[in-house]
């Protein structure tokens, strides 16, 4: 949400006295059942000339990247969002309005559905009356604190598109100079009027999912210029959702985004409303047939357990796995198998991500600490049906390739009681991996305080020389490393998670239950592996 040109979010937010309290809007759109929960952000875009346009100055900054890709990936990274185009909506008023036109039309990969309230800054020229001019050309900075709003209007408007970073005190050229226009600024400014380049982004905005503008009658300029927009996306035939209605540029402001624009996007949006229950291979070969399941109480991730849960309690507890994915896939599609056979022999997996796949989706190593957050709130809530059922002191931490990186990241959680590293290994040159890999460095894992296990692939693994590296460099806590010649893929999509499934579970049963006899696999001079086929192994610091 983007707010407008002398605004601030702290003011829409209602930590100022202002003409609107955002917050107060959306509770009372969601108390009268008029939309859906949902995540509102809204970036400070205040300046010293009170407002950024929402352009890319070399003045006053990129603004179109900060909201586009920064502010979303940060959001995503630190919020339980559904991070995908599909799920994401742009909103603005007056200049947020401007805005919200802008960067959506440049930016449909990133925002699926927009609404422009009363729209800014959609035609007319440059201010060139003289008598304003001959002022500006004088100002100091010391006289920016009491401009009155054409002024300040101006000098914003000359800093966002005619940016000069030779020319101080504002860095900035004024639409005319002694008297006289400067086209070549005006064109500047002109070419930055929605009207002036809409035509150029159809293709765009014909990629959105929806499209919603209005403004109120009274709104002298503005209502007339959004609803030439209105008759220009008509043209081109682009759907979307236009209205006037009587008022001014900010009187109904609040009413409209409550009854019209959050309803807009709760329509438009994806939300994830549907629960997955899916029972994977006849649930497993353990004790407790497992289920993948989606909880409402977590909708960033995907739950492997068991489907008796009556069979867990005080005495029989269920200890906790967070899992990455590989390639940091935000789901664990590539791993289901794996992961519901481990669940079957009495553990609850929390995989990062949702099911069905979302491979263009990357995700973050912090969604492995949500998951334990999540498990170990679950632990504590009455309501919930993990409720006492949970060994919220036997925690694992684990992820192939990519997900194995971001178990390394996170290894340092004083709540981890193991982790395990699956046909990763840290990259000697952290920077030298795919974007948004996580960028480890062979330092951190000085950070592992608990048992580690590491699988690999053998020398077909392109994670092997990483891998046997990491190994050679733990001398710190009890790590052993086990390797089949399988290659990176593991041996995950094979039925019942094949080899990797059945050497994992013994690990979780020794490290997480105490079970010394699944725990002769990694034991003893002649670890029980080493005897299975295929398998090479090597221990350190373990009897």
């Amino acid at each position: 949400m983007l707010h407008g040109f002398t605004d601030t979010d702290s003011q829409w937010f209602g930590w100022e006295n202002h003409w609107i309290n955002l917050q107060t809007v959306i509770e009372q759109s969601l108390a009268e059942g008029l939309s859906k929960e949902m995540i509102v952000v809204m970036p400070n875009a205040y300046n010293r000339f009170k407002g950024s346009m929402y352009a890319s100055s070399a003045t006053i900054g990129d603004w179109e990247t900060f909201v586009t890709k920064e502010l979303v990936g940060y959001i995503d990274a630190n919020y339980r969002t559904l991070a995908d185009k599909k799920s994401r909506g742009l909103a603005g008023h007056s200049m947020g309005g401007y805005g919200t036109l802008r960067l959506g039309m440049k930016y449909p990969e990133v925002f699926s559905a927009i609404y422009a309230l009363s729209p800014c800054c959609m035609d007319g020229g440059a201010n060139t009356n003289p008598e304003l001019m001959a002022k500006l050309e004088t100002f100091t900075l010391d006289q920016l604190e009491g401009a009155n709003f054409f002024e300040i209007a101006t000098l914003a408007t000359s800093a966002a598109f005619a940016p000069n970073p030779q020319n101080p005190p504002f860095y900035l050229d004024l639409p005319a100079m002694n008297g006289t226009p400067r086209q070549e600024v005006i064109n500047k400014i002109i070419a930055n009027r929605t009207l002036n380049f809409v035509d150029q982004y159809i293709i765009n905005l014909k990629k959105l999912k929806a499209i919603a503008l209005d403004a109120g009658l009274q709104d002298r300029g503005i209502s007339e210029a959004t609803k030439s927009l209105h008759e220009l996306l008509e043209s081109y035939q682009i759907p979307h959702f236009y209205e006037s209605y009587e008022g001014d540029h900010l009187n109904r402001i609040a009413e409209r985004i409550q009854t019209k624009a959050l309803p807009f996007f709760s329509e438009n949006l994806v939300f994830q409303t549907k629960t997955l229950s899916e029972i994977i291979e006849n649930g497993g070969t353990g004790k407790y047939p497992a289920i993948m399941v989606s909880e409402s109480s977590l909708p960033t991730h995907t739950i492997f357990k068991p489907q008796d849960l009556t069979k867990f309690g005080t005495k029989n507890k269920l200890p906790i796995i967070a899992w990455g994915n590989g390639a940091c896939f935000d789901s664990p599609f590539e791993h289901v198998n794996f992961l519901n056979e481990i669940a079957s022999h009495g553990f609850l997996v929390i995989a990062i991500g949702t099911m069905p796949k979302q491979p263009e989706v990357r995700s973050k190593s912090q969604k492995l600490l949500d998951a334990i957050d999540w498990a170990i709130a679950q632990n504590s809530d009455p309501k919930s049906p993990y409720y006492q059922k949970l060994d919220t002191e036997k925690i694992a931490v684990s992820g192939m390739s990519c997900g194995g990186l971001q178990t390394l990241e996170v290894a340092g959680d004083p709540r981890i009681t193991t982790i395990g590293v699956f046909n990763s290994g840290v990259l000697a040159n952290p920077r030298g991996g795919m974007p948004g890999m996580p960028q480890v460095t062979k330092e951190q894992l000085n950070n592992i305080k608990v048992p580690t296990l590491y699988l690999l692939g053998g020398k077909s693994d392109i994670a092997y020389a990483n891998g046997m590296d990491d190994f050679d460099r733990i001398n710190h806590v009890p790590i052993f490393v086990g390797n089949l010649e399988v290659g990176h893929g593991g041996t995950y999509a094979q039925p019942f998670g094949g080899e990797f499934a059945r050497v994992a579970t013994h690990w979780y049963q020794w490290q997480l239950k105490g079970d010394r006899k699944a725990g002769k696999l990694f034991t003893g001079k002649n670890p029980g592996l080493s005897k299975s086929a295929g398998w090479t192994v090597d221990k350190k610091n373990m009897n």
